[in-house]
């Protein structure tokens, strides 16, 4: 059995068609339908080859390896085609039009409104061969017509007798360019390349009582159709490769992996015969053990479970990979990511109407983030390698992984300071920090007596400077954090609504020195990784900030 992808244009009938050949031991073909000049692109057949890789589709046989039923591109085929069409000629099943397509154009206007089917009347059906022929070889334009008079039955495994709908009328097999049509193409290609089963979009369904009548005609056995019903969105529209909604190359920029994407198109119009328990996340063996022909019927919603099997997938490959292994998988895609928001950080991105999520909301590189020496990187590797293991496993995509830890790469921006601080002031009912103070009562016996006093931002900050900078700059670690730290953290308390928080707010005041209190890795591995220099610069910028908005702003002291 042999499987082929038509069209680029649907993915998902490529991973069926593959599937399909897997599971039965057949041979996964690549052929190149370009017999439509006037829409060649000149990368596409690179672009194919790229993505078709990147998925995991390794054909058997195609233009770039060759195999025993080439060529692979039909326009290196033309000869086929043309001994066919004699054959048709020759037998009566076919003839050659000379009318141009303005004549064509004209006759279809005269039939409007008069409540006959616009097709072709077959005005050049009646010219006997011996004078076609002269006509032909004096080099006059034509092209040639199938006569299509006895629609046959057709039948498709998912929706059963496929009936013809009289719209077709005697339909061009060989245009004038002498390039053949999809349809007479196509069946000439499967009978010569035995293909057995035919997968294909819904759109096809309609055309298959043609293909019927092409392989009858020729004395051929037809293949088996299966088609899949057309990709649409949420209102029903369908899905256009042109606004970059199914092209396999937009998946690869988003950050998907190959095996996520499989596994969601593989879900999307396939109906799966679960067993006793309902496992949605497939790798390629569980696809090709479960598949079978029975698509769903109709058009198919594209929903939003990407998302869910991306996250499976990625913690599946996330934990399976070491430290240099993740590196050396994700560190390219993460660096595209890093540059595209740099690039309109500055002002010279590629795309001025596009914009990332960060977009006003960093500063520029830390100095520790920027490239080193002669590198003609966006960032410093060597430091991108510290930052990204920090939280491996929380890796999903590029674009929300680079934005989570934004704050390593970029500084933080005044305006994120000053919002997140009158927010944060603005939640705290009651502000402390707890001492201890010593009295003597009137019988001159110690008491010990705790006292709550408000504590501002900028009374804190001081004293927090003071024991980082305490920190030699080689024990500039998590743990010298939690050794000097954290003790100071632990005796400042947070009052809300009667009730004590120990702590919370000394590292919440951590949290938005270091990143504006935006959401982020622990204080310490950013602390840690940032450096000290960093770090203190932030230190000072944060007490700069929080010195001018406290002149602004009158804290008052609610007891609880």
């Amino acid at each position: 059995m042999i499987g082929v992808w038509e069209t680029l244009r649907r993915p998902g009938l490529a991973l069926y068609n593959y599937l399909l050949a897997k599971a039965t031991g057949g041979q996964f073909i690549l052929r190149l339908e370009d017999t439509d000049r006037s829409r060649t692109v000149l990368d596409a057949e690179v672009r194919l080859y790229e993505d078709l890789k990147w998925a995991g589709l390794h054909w058997d046989e195609g233009p770039d390896i060759g195999g025993p039923y080439g060529p692979y591109k039909q326009s290196e085929r033309l000869s086929l085609y043309h001994k066919h069409v004699e054959q048709l000629l020759e037998h009566g099943s076919a003839y050659r039009c000379f009318c141009s397509p303005e004549d064509v154009t004209a006759m279809q206007k005269n039939l409007l409104g008069t409540g006959r089917r616009v097709l072709y009347n077959g005005a050049c059906s009646h010219i006997s061969p011996s004078e076609s022929a002269r006509r032909a070889a004096s080099g006059e334009a034509h092209c040639v017509r199938f006569k299509y008079e006895y629609p046959p039955n057709a039948h498709d495994i998912n929706y059963g007798p496929v009936a013809d709908r009289g719209d077709w009328g005697d339909f061009i097999i060989l245009k004038q360019d002498r390039f053949p049509t999809y349809h007479f193409a196509n069946v000439v290609d499967d009978h010569y390349m035995k293909i057995t089963h035919v997968i294909r979009g819904a759109e096809w369904l309609i055309s298959t009582p043609r293909h019927v009548a092409l392989y009858n005609a020729l004395g051929w056995s037809h293949p088996l159709f299966a088609h899949v019903g057309l990709l649409v969105d949420a209102e029903g529209q369908k899905l256009s490769k042109r606004n970059h909604d199914i092209d396999i190359r937009s998946w690869r920029n988003k950050g998907y992996l190959p095996s996520a994407l499989l596994n969601f198109i593989m879900l999307l119009g396939w109906n799966p015969k679960w067993g006793k328990t309902k496992k949605d996340v497939m790798n390629m063996e569980d696809m090709i053990e479960k598949f079978h022909l029975k698509f769903t019927k109709g058009n198919i919603t594209v929903n939003g479970k990407d998302k869910h099997l991306q996250v499976n997938h990625m913690l599946r490959l996330v934990k399976s990979l070491d430290q240099d292994g993740f590196l050396q998988r994700f560190l390219p895609g993460l660096e595209d990511y890093i540059k595209s928001v740099e690039d309109e950080r500055l002002g010279r991105a590629a795309d001025p109407e596009a914009s990332t999520p960060m977009k006003d909301t960093i500063g520029p590189l830390v100095p520790l983030a920027r490239p080193r020496g002669d590198s003609d990187g966006v960032a410093s590797r060597d430091y991108l390698k510290k930052v990204f293991v920090v939280e491996q496993k929380a890796y999903k995509q590029p674009n929300t992984y680079v934005y989570r830890h934004r704050y390593f790469l970029w500084q933080v921006p005044e305006s994120t300071y000053l919002k997140s601080l009158q927010e944060e002031m603005e939640r705290l009912q009651y502000i402390c920090r707890r001492r201890t103070v010593v009295r003597n009562d009137a019988q001159g016996i110690p008491e010990e007596i705790k006292e709550d006093i408000p504590c501002r931002p900028t009374e804190l900050i001081p004293t927090l400077k003071d024991i980082l900078l305490s920190i030699d700059d080689a024990d500039w670690s998590r743990s010298s954090f939690e050794e000097h730290v954290s003790p100071f953290f632990n005796g400042i308390f947070e009052k809300v609504k009667g009730k004590e928080s120990i702590g919370v707010w000394g590292y919440s005041l951590l949290r938005w020195i270091l990143a504006g209190l935006q959401s982020g890795p622990t204080a310490f591995p950013m602390m840690e990784i940032l450096g000290k220099e960093e770090t203190m610069r932030r230190v000072d910028q944060a007490m700069d900030i929080a010195q001018r908005w406290e002149k602004s702003n009158v804290i008052t002291k609610i007891r609880g």
